[in-house]
């Protein structure tokens, strides 16, 4: 049998090539697994130093008993402290600007139909301070109640109506986190349509604030039983615009925070009141002011007595 021809020299020098490149090939992906394998594992011991390191920091699970959700809101305390609100907000953007300045936590209450009023929130917002609804409401004064607009909630209403009243005021000021009462004096002495105020409230989770515009109002009383966050305005800073005034209300603002009390402050934007804080606030003053959610009283989690349902 005749022996068979070698190959042609180029074809052995192609075979050869191809052969080491699938060789250098599979160097190539064994050492990308390898250090795949290292950094994994160097991310795994990492972590487990982090955990150890942090574990006696955290309390084991089965060491301490939940405490039932309605103790636990009995035994909270709000804290002491200023908080500020500033009522009729939407009018006066350069105002509204000015009071922001003051780098002290506030919260904003707008007027729903005022004419900066969604303006102004987002305004609040980017300032990451407290927007809250400026709920307009009957008042007692015949002379203000011919000012009333359809944003007011009407003792004359029924739920219907004033539910859907309160809902249109809501929807015109964006990222509302609470409300308090403007004007109502009448409304707020009614605990039917109060009932209805905090339904709605809850149904949002927005917290209430009775701006006391009467000393009769039923509503920081209703608004407890319907299981809100809530409060009551303790002063008004500015019923008085002159600086002898100013500075007599904020003297009992100051001496209500230093004796540990809840001390809830109700302001406006007018050029005096505004002033008057960017030139009296001392540095203790601004240690003392402190966000309103911290002054509310808690949720109860749960309607009592039987107010489950506001008909």
């Amino acid at each position: 049998m005749a022996a068979g021809k070698s190959l042609p020299l180029w074809l052995m020098v192609t075979l050869f090539l191809l052969l080491m490149g699938l060789l250098a090939i599979a160097m190539i992906s064994e050492m990308s697994d390898v250090r795949t394998k290292m950094t994994s594992l160097r991310t795994a011991r990492r972590t487990h130093t982090v955990q150890r390191q942090q574990a006696p920091t955290l309390a084991p699970v089965t060491a301490r008993k939940a405490i039932p959700a309605s103790k636990a809101i009995a035994s909270a305390r709000p804290a002491a402290g200023i908080a500020l609100i500033i009522d009729d907000v939407g009018y006066n953007l350069p105002a509204l600007q000015r009071i922001l300045r003051l780098n002290v936590p506030v919260a904003i209450s707008i007027i729903p139909d005022a004419p900066y009023a969604r303006r102004a929130a987002i305004i609040t917002r980017r300032a990451e301070q407290m927007v809250m609804l400026h709920l307009p409401m009957q008042p007692e004064s015949k002379k203000y109640s011919l000012r009333m607009n359809n944003a007011f909630l009407k003792t004359t209403m029924d739920k219907a109506q004033l539910r859907d009243t309160f809902l249109k005021d809501l929807a015109l000021v964006p990222y509302v986190q609470g409300v308090n009462n403007h004007m109502g004096s009448a409304l707020t002495q009614m605990e039917q349509p109060m009932r209805w105020v905090m339904q709605v409230c809850r149904e949002h989770e927005l917290f209430f604030v009775d701006s006391m515009t009467s000393a009769k109002s039923v509503a920081y009383r209703i608004a407890a039983k319907m299981g809100l966050e809530r409060a009551s305005r303790r002063f008004f800073l500015d019923d008085d615009l002159h600086t002898p005034a100013l500075r007599a209300a904020w003297e009992k603002v100051r001496t209500c925070a230093r004796k540990g009390y809840r001390c809830i402050v109700i302001g406006h934007p007018h050029p005096q009141t505004i002033t008057f804080l960017e030139d009296y606030l001392s540095a203790k003053d601004r240690t003392m002011i402190v966000p309103l959610k911290g002054l509310l009283h808690p949720a109860s989690g749960q309607l009592s007595n039987g107010m489950a349902v506001a008909r």
